[in-house]
């Protein structure tokens, strides 16, 4: 396959409490309610929430878990969710294998408001979504028995598997999907499901919805299997630690529903000093409806007017792009990536209409051509430079897991060596711009097949992605003799 990506813009490249009527304010009125989306509209309404639960040390986890609760509530409440149908909330935002709780099995048909076999999490929320007539899709840490027929997973002491769970309760408060999370990313103490399981639901507004979490994205199961059985829309609760260049969290989740063309609800926790933030709403192809990266933690809903991905005509309403100040997101720490294998070329600092360049590794070749404008500056202010970049290589994601990755890549760097590449200066205010691109094309041959995913990836220095029609994007499929089939 043939993969090619044009830029045409000037943009900087990288690739125990019952829920009652006097709960504290929580039960909701008929007149809070409105019309509810159909499967005969074009649209439906979606919540992401950005939350920061800002664990404090000097608190009990009991005591930690009821205030995330409480703020999870009001959030429902409020008068920003009137119009939401579906309503996600992020990855371990809540509670803690401390203040873990049983959940039904969807094949149950449970509602557990006010049934004492569930912990005040699963009671609580089950009510507020029957009350307010809508989906919710929570993450929480999830206990479970142990079975006497033990297998190779680790059962705890007190006979219980603890699990990373995405709980989808409907608008009567039933537990109707439950997702564990699979691929694991430093989480001790929780299990995973003995095989990955490709998770769905369905709606009364006519969209059948996948769910996954966090670092699941990076792997085939069960997150490409979910694509292939034909689910046009996903949740995606996640925790994300965001990396230059590649894997910034906006960035990856605007990537990977571009490419897959599916609708793409992520709801991030917000904890920047630890990489933590990035929270959207995506329509496939038609791109960002809304997004946003925090340099400081931040509790918010955004709300979304998504449409159908089998209604392309519909319309679609982007909200204002959020870009904060490259001074502001130096707060938000971000890892550095293994760039320092990567077979790359320092960009001539001199202005061309028509740079061209082969750079190969492995069985990769990337070819570049470029147009841009250089303009030093005339005093020893700092300025980003650039390297066009290919790899095609094995890397380790923490540890944690391992995976081969195929890139061409322009990406900025602060100083001329490789290892600046991929970092940031410590005083963005104090920098110039001396490099602006006119135009960037850049074709490469990739191997292509089920587990392969190919995506055009970008972000600039807001640590956002472009917007997609700040680019342009194809793919061709062609076979070599001797050797598998590739794509360009």
């Amino acid at each position: 396959m043939t993969n090619s990506l044009r830029i045409n813009k000037l943009v900087t490249v990288f690739w125990n409490r019952q829920l009652s009527s006097n709960s504290r304010g929580h039960m909701m009125t008929t007149a809070n309610i409105i019309k509810l989306s159909a499967p005969s509209d074009d649209h439906y309404w979606a919540g992401v929430v950005e939350f920061s639960y800002k664990e404090k040390e000097t608190e009990a986890p009991d005591v930690n878990t009821a205030k995330n609760l409480d703020r999870y509530i009001q959030l429902i409440n409020s008068t920003e969710a009137d119009p939401v149908d579906i309503m996600v909330f992020p990855e371990y935002g809540l509670n803690a294998i401390e203040t873990a709780s049983f959940v039904p099995a969807p094949s149950e048909r449970i509602a557990p408001c006010n049934n004492y076999e569930y912990e005040a999490i699963v009671r609580d929320l089950s009510c507020v979504a029957r009350m307010r007539k809508k989906y919710l899709v929570v993450n929480l840490v999830e206990k479970a028995l142990c079975p006497e027929d033990s297998d190779w997973r680790v059962c705890a002491a007190d006979g219980l598997y603890r699990f990373n769970t995405n709980v989808v309760f409907d608008r009567n408060g039933f537990v109707i999907a439950r997702y564990r999370k699979y691929n694991l990313f430093d989480e001790p103490g929780i299990n995973t499901t003995a095989w990955a399981e490709a998770v769905r639901f369905e709606t009364d507004f006519g969209v059948t919805f996948g769910t996954f979490t966090c670092f699941d994205l990076m792997f085939e199961q069960p997150a490409l299997s979910l694509i292939r059985d034909g689910v046009t829309d996903i949740i995606f609760p996640t925790m994300w630690f965001s990396e230059l260049p590649f894997l910034t969290a906006a960035q990856i989740q605007q990537a990977w529903a571009y490419q897959n063309n599916v609708n793409f609800l992520a709801s991030g926790t917000s904890y920047p000093e630890i990489g933590s933030t990035g929270t959207g709403v995506f329509a496939g192809k038609r791109g960002r409806i809304v997004a946003v990266m925090n340099y400081q933690a931040d509790v918010k809903l955004y709300v979304a007017q998504v449409p159908k991905i089998d209604r392309p005509e519909a319309t679609i309403v982007k909200q204002p792009i959020v870009k904060y100040d490259p001074s502001a997101m130096k707060t938000l720490d971000l890892k550095r990536d293994f760039i320092d294998v990567y077979e790359t070329v320092n960009l001539p600092l001199e202005s061309n209409n028509d740079y061209k360049l082969t750079l190969c590794q492995n069985l990769l070749c990337c070819n570049f051509t470029l147009n841009y404008t250089v303009t030093l500056p005339t005093s020893n202010q700092q300025f980003y430079r650039y390297r066009l970049a290919v790899n095609d290589g094995m890397r380790t994601f923490g540890g944690f897991a391992d995976g081969n990755i195929t890139t061409c890549a322009i990406f900025a760097c602060t100083g001329d060596k490789l290892e600046s590449c991929a970092t940031r200066f410590d005083n963005p205010s104090a920098t110039v711009e001396a490099m602006q691109f006119n135009s960037i094309d850049l074709h490469g041959v990739f191997p292509s097949g089920e587990g392969v995913l190919l995506l055009p990836n970008s972000v600039d220095m807001s640590i956002m992605p472009l917007e997609v029609d700040e680019f342009e994007y194809s793919e061709r499929q062609f076979v070599q003799d001797s050797e598998p089939s590739r794509s360009e």
